[in-house]
């Protein structure tokens, strides 16, 4: 998808961080953004940003969590805007503890917003994307949890790796058609997304990781690459059709080769 300038894109979880970062980068390339998120003040902000760089942007406060609150996001959009182009589903947040002692409300909520929130996305989505004969683009965004084994933060790893297998899923259902996919795994990016941060209704929180690594959690997201160069590297693969987008993984890839390595030599009869 090449040709971005005047074209429309949506982009979740953009009240900060990487989505911010996605809607602010889209309309440096001239595109029209509608952002949601359930951070009003935040989705405020990136709405001036984007309106800074002479784009319009339409704010449209949503739940991911909520498969008709998505919905009537996807028909805002169009009403608004009479069409939409790049869709980027970003949304995520993240809870720290042992596998076993995550209270099962932690689980759903970050499931409901890493993945739940993602599938809303593609549901409201794709069929305006499929629409029209313009070329269109879905970026989903899962993390290095989502490729890596990573210890004290289950939910969000189940929820990361899940949206891996659906991206590939889509990459295949809509291949031959006009519309790209593009899988958005970083490593540590420079972020306010916190492992403790209450979920909706919590007084305080209630699983912690250990010491050491909560505090190495709460160090990554001041000292990761900056949110600017992971939209940069996005909005690179969405106009050269690229699936994987891979910001900050070097360190990774070891890692990742071990594993692939013990896939690929396991007994298979």
């Amino acid at each position: 998808m090449r040709e971005l300038r005047e074209r429309i894109a949506a982009v979740t979880g953009a009240a900060s961080g990487i989505g911010r970062a996605l809607a602010v980068g889209l309309a440096a390339q001239g595109m029209h953004v509608a952002i949601a998120d359930v951070d009003t003040a935040g989705l405020a902000a990136t709405a001036d940003a984007v309106r800074a760089s002479g784009r319009r942007a339409l704010a449209v406060p949503t739940d991911v969590r909520d498969a008709a609150a998505v919905a009537r996001f996807a028909d805002a959009v169009v009403a608004e805007f009479g069409a939409v182009h790049v869709v980027c589903n970003n949304a995520g947040v993240s809870r720290m503890g042992l596998s076993w002692e995550v209270p099962l409300e932690d689980w759903n909520w970050v499931l409901d917003v890493a993945f739940w929130g993602v599938v809303h996305g593609i549901r409201a989505f794709v069929p305006h994307l499929l629409a029209h004969d313009e070329p269109g683009h879905v970026v989903n965004t899962s993390s290095v949890g989502g490729l890596a084994q990573v210890p004290y933060i289950a939910p969000y790893t189940a929820a990361k790796h899940a949206v891996v297998g659906l991206t590939r899923s889509l990459r295949a259902e809509l291949a031959g058609t006009a519309v790209g996919v593009s899988l958005l795994c970083p490593g540590p990016v420079v972020s306010n997304m916190d492992p403790h941060t209450p979920r909706p209704g919590e007084v305080e929180h209630l699983a912690d990781g250990p010491a050491a690594l909560a505090e190495h959690a709460r160090g990554s997201h001041g000292e990761g690459m900056p949110a600017e160069h992971v939209a940069r590297m996005t909005v690179t693969a969405i106009q050269e059709d690229q699936f994987y987008v891979l910001p900050n993984l070097a360190g990774f890839l070891p890692a990742l080769e071990s594993d692939f390595s013990a896939l690929l030599s396991a007994p298979t009869r």
